[in-house]
């Protein structure tokens, strides 16, 4: 069945990018926490030997947290489109206003996931990418 000029394409609608924006930021929140809570495991307070030990001897467990990491800020790019779209039609000033903070946002949280990569660099003494 084609559809019709008097038919609403579902990828303009509001509703759907309201849904969209509602999923990626759930996605957004499972893998962050699980990125938070897998890369927060290897740390022990005041003691930096048993810090790298728990690295290297959970090196897979600790590159997942890193993807989580990634993932979740590739979400929230997803997160940050969609409630661009939807605010575009109020107030293009304050949406891109919203945009360039998130993007910025964005930038840092990347930067401090990329820092994560150098205790692998560090203690393995191999390449890691």
């Amino acid at each position: 069945m084609h559809a019709t000029l008097t038919q609403p394409v579902a990828g303009s609608s509001p509703l759907f990018k309201a849904r969209m924006a509602g999923f990626f930021w759930l996605m957004t929140i499972i893998t962050g926490m699980f990125g938070f809570i897998a890369g927060g495991r290897f740390i022990v307070a005041g003691d930096a030997a048993s810090t790298a030990a728990n690295v290297i001897d959970h090196e897979l467990l600790f590159r997942l947290a890193f993807c989580a990491n990634l993932v979740a800020t590739a979400c929230y790019l997803a997160v940050t489109l969609f409630v661009y779209q939807l605010l575009k039609p109020v107030n293009r000033t304050v949406a891109s206003f919203v945009v360039l903070f998130s993007l910025m946002g964005c930038a840092t949280g990347l930067v401090s996931s990329l820092l994560l990569l150098a205790p692998l660099h560090f203690l393995g003494g191999r390449r890691f990418i």
